[in-house]
């Protein structure tokens, strides 16, 4: 073999230790490229995942900030401390679904065993409130006047029935909630308790007002809406009205349920 010879095929060597080059340079830097992203893609993945687990499973319903209602359903009460439920307070002030600021000064509260406060023959003790507040309803940046009243009959003398009672209450109020109206466009039965009565057209003023008596076990409450003419961008409908009434009456059914000693 001649020098000549010998001095290219060492040239060779060396040029293939250098590397790789044309399709099997290429196919080297894809696997390299695609590894490592898998690798990366892996550690993400696993990491949320970890995340996710520690989310669901380590963190209490207490840290959660979920309402005590919603905890308790299914499981009934034997009694109700005095002062331990207060609708306005405790019920609707976190309610994470509408967007609500409380007006009143909160003193409207009255847990009374007192005949001359109560007001109604066969009950020994009712819980009541009226509260007042603005909400802002989905899709308008306009808020709405939003009037919220109820009574809860919690013990009754012997012999009678706390929820026959509250029927009687409806039944009593019923003519009541529409009586303020300048003009009742509709009013009709409602899906938003054991029984449930509403009505829609003008307030004194001309606004457009929604309202709706409902009946829960042995409670019964009111919602009522009015438009506020000076700052509305037209009249609002009877089916956005009760868009937002079914909203808190799904909330109030499980927190009256709850609250109500069986």
């Amino acid at each position: 073999m001649s020098e000549t010879t010998t001095r290219e095929e060492t040239k060779r060597e060396k040029s293939a230790k250098r590397g790789l080059h044309g399709w099997k340079a290429a196919l080297a830097v894809f696997g390299c490229g695609t590894l490592a992203a898998f690798g990366v893609f892996g550690v993400i993945v696993g990491l949320l995942s970890t995340l996710v687990s520690t989310v669901s499973e380590g963190i209490s319903p207490s840290a959660r900030g979920e309402n005590p209602p919603a905890e308790g359903i299914g499981s009934s009460r034997s009694d109700l401390a005095e002062g331990q439920m207060d609708v306005c307070s405790d019920n609707l002030d976190p309610l994470t679904t509408i967007n609500v600021s409380r007006l009143d000064s909160g003193e409207g509260y009255i847990d009374t065993t007192d005949p001359e406060e109560i007001g109604v023959d066969g009950v020994l003790r009712l819980v009541k409130d009226d509260c007042r507040w603005d909400i802002v309803p989905a899709g308008r940046s306009t808020p709405w006047n939003f009037l919220f009243s109820y009574e809860a009959i919690i013990d009754v003398e012997a012999g009678e029935s706390r929820d026959d009672l509250a029927s009687d209450r409806f039944e009593a109020l019923k003519s009541e909630v529409g009586s303020d109206f300048e003009n009742v466009e509709s009013e009709m039965s409602s899906p938003f308790g054991e029984s449930s009565y509403s009505f829609y057209g003008q307030g004194g003023g001309g606004e457009s007002s929604y309202a709706a008596l409902v009946q829960v076990r042995s409670a019964v409450y009111s919602i009522r809406f009015e438009d506020d003419p000076s700052r509305s961008m037209g009249d609002v409908s009877q089916n956005e009205f009760a868009g937002e009434a079914r909203k808190i009456t799904n909330f109030l059914r499980n927190g009256f349920e709850y609250w109500i000693p069986e």
